[in-house]
């Protein structure tokens, strides 16, 4: 008997971590540390200099009676290398915990630190996770970590703070590889409106539309959880009310606060289960290759590669469009759908990021698109994307955002 009915019968979801949110809430990094037991902190950042906060968090820590060590060389979509340095601070300092401070490159190599760490020093490029070989079976042969972290935010976009994932830049063949461990989730994570407000302009319009991806792919997934419709839905309404004030007034209060906690909504539906999509998996290799920042990266991709996905679900391109204000009695099912794009388009507009021209923009060459779709057919926001894998297709959709 096929007991098979559907092509993805399974959904899984990974607990949650420990969220603090609120005004001030950094100032819990201490006590937490205390609670979990720390006795060394590591503090992994890319240094956030000319705010303080680094040396705020370290106060904060030695006045709980925990000692401390930086590692501050985390740079944009964190390299194997970096991953391997931080580690060896962590194990030569007698770390037994991670405070992370940033936004996403942050966290993550804070968790990959961790993974070397419950897994005698083995080069964090050895852990990459794809769909052949199967992920799940991989994973098996790896030890859980063991070390906690709490991650701070500074960013409102990153959703490393509540998902079961990081991602790694493979400077050896030229990739960015999710790395999947075994409790390799933060502890706690703590979500301070006060401190996003330290971003410049353009990275919290970028962050900020990197919160917005996590809603949209997490939303048209063809891996969508169930439990996960309506917060993508609440997280799109969010952003696109809140994201322009903010990204041009940090000082507003209203806006920040409600950048900060839609990005940690966006960032759990990929922890309670939904997967990305093309736009995040060809997004991560254009960052692979040339540095781009994540978030810029996937708003410049939004827009051409939601249209490549549009016929395949048309109804929830016009949830979207209703999520973010627009009314649609009366429209047939497409027309609906295309305000989704108006929308988006207007608001990346208004961000001042250009949609398409990839080869201007961040100088990929139209040589390494083979080696881009190569990486993606292998990647998980494949199985997520709603559209089905062509490598054809993709390789001209590439040629025409050239």
């Amino acid at each position: 008997m096929n007991k098979q009915m559907f092509e993805f019968p399974l959904s899984y979801a990974d607990p949650i971590p420990r969220i603090i949110s609120g005004w001030g809430a950094h100032e819990m990094t201490g006590p937490e540390c205390k609670s979990l037991k720390i006795k060394k902190a590591l503090i992994v950042t890319t240094g956030i200099r000319g705010t303080g906060l680094v040396d705020e968090i370290k106060g904060s820590l030695n006045y709980h009676g925990i000692a401390t060590e930086v590692f501050d060389k985390v740079t944009s979509n964190p390299k194997d290398y970096e991953v391997m340095e931080a580690y060896k601070v962590l194990k030569e300092a007698g770390c037994d915990g991670v405070v992370s401070i940033g936004g996403g490159s942050s966290h993550d190599c804070a968790k990959m630190a961790r993974v070397v760490a419950a897994n005698n020093g083995k080069d964090i490029r050895g852990f990459a996770a794809f769909l052949n070989p199967p992920w799940m079976e991989q994973m098996k042969k790896y030890k859980a970590c063991t070390i906690p972290q709490v991650a701070v935010n500074t960013t409102a976009g990153t959703g490393s703070e509540v998902t079961s994932i990081a991602t790694l830049t493979n400077t050896k063949v030229r990739a960015k590889q999710l790395v999947l461990v075994p409790n390799i989730r933060v502890s706690v994570a703590i979500v301070d409106p006060l401190i996003t407000r330290m971003m410049p302009r353009h990275i919290a319009a970028w962050t900020g539309f990197d919160a917005m991806a996590h809603a949209y792919e997490t939303y048209t997934s063809r891996v969508q959880s169930p439990y996960t419709s309506g917060l993508s839905l609440r997280a799109i309404q969010i952003i696109s009310e809140n994201l322009r004030e903010f990204a041009y007034n940090r000082m507003n209060a209203r806006a920040a606060e409600a950048m900060a906690y839609a990005s940690t909504m966006a960032g759990l539906c990929l922890g309670l289960g939904s997967g990305a999509g093309m736009a995040h998996g060809l997004g991560h290799q254009i960052s692979a290759l040339t540095d781009a920042h994540h978030g810029l990266a996937n708003a410049v991709l939004a827009i051409p590669i939601s249209r490549y996905n549009q016929s395949n679900c048309p109804d929830r391109f016009a949830d979207m469009a209703r999520a973010m204000g627009v009314d649609t009695r009366g429209m047939s099912k497409m027309q609906a759908s295309d305000k989704w794009f108006e929308e988006t388009e207007r608001l990346l507009k208004d961000l001042n990021i250009e949609v398409g021209h990839i080869g201007k923009q961040f100088g990929v060459k139209k040589g390494d698109f083979p080696h881009m779709v190569k990486i993606y057919s292998n990647d998980f926001p494949r199985e997520g994307n709603p559209r089905e894998y062509n490598y054809d297709e993709i390789i001209g959709l590439l040629n025409s955002i050239y």
